[in-house]
């Protein structure tokens, strides 16, 4: 749990991201990932595709040679978004701006600064 919010205030959080709502997909997948996971928000902000393990319901972070079991609520929302996220060659990073030009999340766009 983070230390600065109360469970009250994380449930909260959570629920926030409910709903079908395209913009809510992401928004919940990045918080049950800092939440569930204690990933850092940099490190949810460039996770890749190809880290997480969908047969095994495993997160791997190879900076860290860790591999982390994804919860199924966490493996959902994840799932939900990635199945909705836009389209883009050129890279494989999960979570992309929504704004144009569909691209990764850089230091200053907002994710970073939680």
């Amino acid at each position: 749990m983070p230390r600065y919010l109360s469970t009250e205030q994380v449930n909260r959080l959570i629920a926030a991201g409910d709903g079908d709502a395209g913009a809510r997909r992401p928004d919940r997948a990045i918080v049950l990932l800092l939440v569930r996971l204690g990933l850092r928000a940099g490190d949810a902000a460039q996770l890749r595709l190809t880290e997480i393990e969908w047969q095994t319901g495993s997160l791997r972070k190879s900076r860290y040679e860790v591999r982390l079991p994804l919860p199924q609520d966490v493996e959902d929302a994840t799932a939900a978004y990635r199945d909705c996220r836009p389209s883009t060659r050129r890279n494989d990073v999960l979570f992309l701006r929504r704004i144009a030009r569909c691209r990764p999340f850089r230091r200053g766009d907002g994710i970073c600064r939680w």
